[in-house]
């Protein structure tokens, strides 16, 4: 009797979870599709640094780490690809002249003690209040834009794995993105998810989420919402320590078309499940 209450328990679990895919999947508006945000974040600005071509950069601290984000128009994407296998302090140190002071908590997440005492010859601060110009000699090294490559032609999306990160690219893309990556390591290593992503439409907004699932086996979070504008670019990089499933969901509908990839990295003792679906 027991075991005929339990099969009958675990198919009201499995009709309850295809009822609510068939929801998920059955809407029409981007409205529809969004979830609630089940996660305070307290964020603190550490500095803003402004591009020629208008980008503007951010580096901020939040609850469980350190973000780096940009956000530019999408004729100019690619312009801050010199920039992916750095560190966040290292990103700082590149874009910025040697007379800018380095924020406290950048100093504190680097874990390459050469980059550290770079970073500590210039000074430290809390955090710079005022925008912070563009390093010349960055400027002078900016990326060709690669919007046309990613905006144009027929639909595709391909992956790249290796032992230490993964990663998804889209071109000229439309549909639902879920791309993520889970930690069960003992280790203490800053990990990073990022994406670089250009929404190729003149008129749709694109929005992107960043979900996680803790290690404890709690519910899954949205973290944060990111929204990319029409015809404008985004970068969004963080930096933590915190062992948790990562997911990055894409949000698109109705023939609304994105380009870009999505990374999962510093995951080197252990890339343990990947999930990836469209």
């Amino acid at each position: 009797m027991k075991n005929k209450i339990k099969i009958n328990f675990n198919r009201i679990l499995i009709l309850c979870a295809v009822f609510s895919l068939f929801l998920f999947y059955s809407c029409t508006s981007e409205e529809d599709t969004i979830p609630e945000i089940t996660e305070a974040v307290t964020t603190k600005t550490l500095a803003t640094i402004s591009l020629p071509s208008n980008t503007t950069i951010t580096f901020k601290t939040e609850t469980d780490g350190i973000v780096f984000e940009a956000i530019g128009d999408s004729d100019n994407f690619g312009e801050l690809d010199g920039l992916n296998d750095l560190s966040l302090l290292d990103r700082f140190l590149t874009l910025t002249d040697e007379s800018i002071a380095v924020p406290a908590d950048l100093i504190e997440l680097e874990e390459d003690q050469k980059i550290k005492e770079k970073a500590l010859q210039r000074g430290t601060i809390e955090k710079h209040s005022t925008n912070i110009p563009i390093s010349k000699s960055f400027s002078n090294h900016i990326k060709s834009p690669k919007v046309h490559y990613y905006c144009s032609g027929p639909k595709e999306d391909f992956e790249n794995q290796s032992s230490d990160s993964y990663e998804e690219t889209y071109k000229n893309y439309n549909g639902y993105v879920f791309t993520g990556s889970e930690l069960h390591s003992t280790l203490k290593k800053c990990r990073r998810v990022e994406f670089g992503l250009s929404n190729c439409d003149y008129n749709k907004e694109l929005r992107v989420y960043h979900n996680y699932t803790p290690n404890n086996g709690g519910p899954s979070k949205t973290y944060t919402i990111i929204d990319i504008p029409p015809r404008k670019h985004r970068y969004y990089s963080k930096s933590f320590f915190t062992k948790a499933k990562r997911i990055i969901q894409i949000v698109s509908v109705n023939g609304h078309r994105f380009g870009g990839v999505v990374r999962f990295s510093r995951y080197k003792d252990n890339l343990s499940w990947v999930l990836s679906k469209k």
